[in-house]
């Protein structure tokens, strides 16, 4: 087992929207020694990255890196974080956010690691009572996506009860903060708006919970030391709802040229934000007021070039 000081974490999805910015945060913590497991990984490490080119179905080459870099910890970032994509492939949906979380488990579960970090959805409450909604709330998913990510959720649980795993899960919102590899609302409409395009809204009077990412990793940092309670996911969230409108209005400000094209809202009008006081409570994190963190990366979007914002790295 690795020493406590230096406590060896395997990021499965290391390359992804979330997962490379973990990376990179415990890259820089002398606390954590990062293990990156990715089919694509980055093509360089910073800080003591360590880098595994493998798949996380492949069970033979996923144990061999858990032992061979004494992991004792796992966060487990591969999935399919698309409400539409996995509505459009469910297979695929059901595969990386469920099938994944399975092999990682067993793999944990033969190797004898027993703490986990999960990324879960705010999608897997479904339409709520109210706005606001805490960990109590009886998920009610509506969409594949959502589903998913609860199936998941139980799977953890099971395998926590059975074989004694510290699980943390963690219902993320809505993150943003990452022009290139973020496909949310406001990074699409970002890319439309330097481009010049029109940001299309739907509906608009619904309320989101919009999360900085510096502020989720922060959180997925805190979980790996954590209190762990296998029957209570932890809210990830800014705390605070901002309408769809609102979003669009803050980046036309911005680029005045950009016009809001409005379509009726696909789901319904429903608003939804979190309750993070657990998030607060049991992980010490405070997330960044969406009115100062929005505005600030729409500033900084505001120098980069058409081109520069439509790549994909």
């Amino acid at each position: 087992m690795a020493d406590r000081l230096t406590e060896n974490v395997l990021i499965t999805g290391g390359l992804g929207f979330i997962g490379s910015h973990i990376v990179d945060a415990l890259g820089q913590n002398a606390e954590h020694k990062p293990v990156a497991y990715d089919l694509q990984p980055p093509d360089s490490a910073k800080g003591n990255v360590v880098v595994i080119r493998g798949d996380v179905f492949d069970s033979v080459k996923l144990q061999k890196a858990v032992r061979d870099h004494e992991i004792s910890r796992v966060i487990h970032m591969v999935g399919f974080a698309s409400i539409p994509g996995c509505n459009e492939k469910p297979s695929a949906s059901f595969r990386l956010n469920v099938s994944s979380v399975h092999s990682i488990l067993e793999t944990m579960r033969v190797c004898d690691v027993e703490r986990v970090v999960f990324p879960s959805t705010a999608a897997v409450y479904g339409v709520t009572n109210g706005p606001q909604v805490n960990e109590k709330a009886v998920p009610n998913p509506t969409t594949v996506y959502g589903c998913h990510k609860l199936a998941a959720e139980m799977l953890i649980r099971g395998y926590a009860e059975s074989y004694g795993f510290e699980p943390t899960v963690l219902r993320l919102f809505n993150v943003y903060g990452d022009l290139h590899k973020e496909q949310g609302m406001i990074s699409q409409s970002l890319r439309k708006a330097v481009a010049g395009e029109p940001i299309v809204v739907n509906g608009g009077n619904q309320l989101r919970d919009f999360v900085l990412l510096s502020d989720v990793v922060k959180a997925f940092v805190k979980s790996l030391d954590g209190v762990h309670d296998s029957q209570t996911a932890i809210n990830v969230g800014s705390g605070v709802g901002v309408s769809i409108r609102e979003i669009a209005e803050m980046i036309t400000r911005s680029f005045p040229n950009v016009q809001i094209l409005y379509n009726s809202p696909h789901n319904g009008e429903y608003s939804i934000y979190a309750d993070v006081s657990r998030m607060k409570n049991v992980l010490g994190c405070v997330a960044t007021s969406p009115s100062v963190g929005i505005p600030r990366f729409i500033e900084e979007c505001k120098c980069v070039s058409p081109l520069e914002a439509c790549s994909q790295p």
